[in-house]
C-alpha cells in the first residue's frame, strides 16, 4: 500500500472515531418523583418537551436541597436536566451492543 493510501486511511479512521465521540447538549426542564418510604425507594426523572434516544445521557442539575428526603417523605420537584445527545454512529453502536448484551438483564436457574 502506498503513503497516499495510508494517510487516506489514517484521515478516514480519524473522521469515524470525531463522529463516534461528537456529541451535544441541551437544557430541558424536567420534573423529579423522589420517595423514600418503608414501600419505596426511588427517584425518577420525567424530561418536559423531550424523548431520550439510544446513547443519549441525562443529568439532573439542581441544588443539594433538591433530592433530600427525611424518611417517610415522597415529593415532585421541577428542575432542569441537561442532556448530552449521542452521535448517530454512537446511536447506531449503542442499538447494536445494547442486543447483545439482552441476556445479561435476566438470570435462569433450575433447582
Amino acid at each position: 500500500m502506498t503513503a497516499v493510501g495510508w494517510i487516506a486511511g489514517g484521515a478516514i479512521a480519524l473522521l469515524l472515531v470525531i463522529w463516534f465521540f461528537w456529541r451535544r447538549t441541551e437544557t430541558v426542564p424536567c420534573r423529579l418523583d423522589l420517595e423514600r418510604t418503608h414501600e419505596h425507594f426511588h427517584a425518577h426523572v420525567e424530561l418536559m418537551e423531550f424523548f431520550p434516544e439510544p446513547g443519549d445521557s441525562v443529568r439532573v442539575e439542581g441544588d443539594g436541597d433538591l433530592v433530600r428526603l427525611e424518611y417517610g417523605e415522597a415529593a415532585q420537584r421541577e428542575a432542569h436536566a441537561v442532556v448530552t445527545r449521542a452521535s448517530r454512529l454512537r446511536r447506531w453502536w449503542t442499538r447494536f451492543t445494547g442486543r447483545l448484551e439482552f441476556y445479561e438483564l435476566y438470570e435462569v436457574g433450575f433447582e
